[in-house]
């Protein structure tokens, strides 16, 4: 039976709730009233540029929770190889970029509450033969610098022979895959889906779902009170439905 003083309660937490996200995330930016935020705008969509202006599911959600700690997000463009040093040297207070939770990445900087998961994928040219990972043996593979797929492949070198290929730009490499200069490219699912659902882009997926990966928010090790801030506002997004929204909105869930 619904009971209304349960409601009351529950209304009464969230806005005592929300006014502690917004007192704590004030004291802890880079600059007052603003949250600064790294990106790496080539993961459509994710996170991209419309025009000059960045856009993605990433860049609602951030700007949301931004919204949630009184702030207003300022977005600063990067490689996505260099987004985790300028976390750690405070250079922004955090990123976002698909960046997956992994043990090498906490020794560096820390991270907010779980928002999305996501798998490795194989991406070749549409007439491509390949069937999967042993495919790539003897072939060119282009990987993002900084990745976990860069971490995967070079896990691979150890038993299999081929050639793995860095970028620092994801569209420089689907650049290359479409014109012949690679031959695949091992990265994440939904940017990999996105090619070709929504840019038709003659490629395909192969191969098996290669791992999972938990992705959240990059943030400076020593600035506590801004990550309880930010996971306060995903819980809080999580509570209300708006994070299953941003996900329905950009279809990647």
């Amino acid at each position: 039976m619904f009971n209304p003083k349960i409601l009351i309660i529950s209304t009464i937490f969230l806005i005592i709730f929300s006014g502690c996200i917004a007192e704590n995330a004030n004291k802890t930016t880079i600059q007052e009233g603003i949250l600064t935020i790294g990106i790496s705008p080539d993961l459509p969509p994710i996170s991209y540029l419309d025009g000059e202006n960045p856009a993605g599911f990433e860049i609602d959600l951030i700007t949301e929770i931004a919204k949630r700690m009184d702030l207003t997000p300022d977005f600063k463009i990067y490689g996505f190889s260099s987004l985790l040093n300028a976390v750690e040297n405070s250079k922004i207070d955090c990123a976002v970029a698909l960046i997956a939770i992994t043990p090498e990445r906490e020794n560096k900087v820390d991270f907010s509450r779980c928002y999305f998961k996501t798998y490795t994928t194989i991406l070749v040219k549409e007439n491509d033969p390949c069937t999967g990972l042993k495919c790539l043996e003897n072939k060119k593979v282009g990987v993002l610098k900084g990745s976990i797929q860069e971490s995967l492949m070079e896990g691979f070198l150890d038993d299999m022979n081929f050639e793995l290929i860095h970028y620092e730009n994801q569209e420089y490499m689907h650049k290359d895959l479409l014109s012949g200069n690679i031959d695949s490219e091992v990265c994440e699912f939904l940017t990999a889906k996105n090619l070709i659902n929504d840019r038709n882009y003659p490629l395909k997926i192969v191969g098996d779902q290669m791992d999972i990966n938990y992705d959240a928010i990059a943030v400076n090790s020593e600035n506590d009170d801004l990550k309880k801030a930010i996971n306060a506002a995903i819980l809080e997004m999580e509570n209300d439905g708006t994070l299953v929204q941003l996900k329905e909105k950009w279809n990647i869930d």
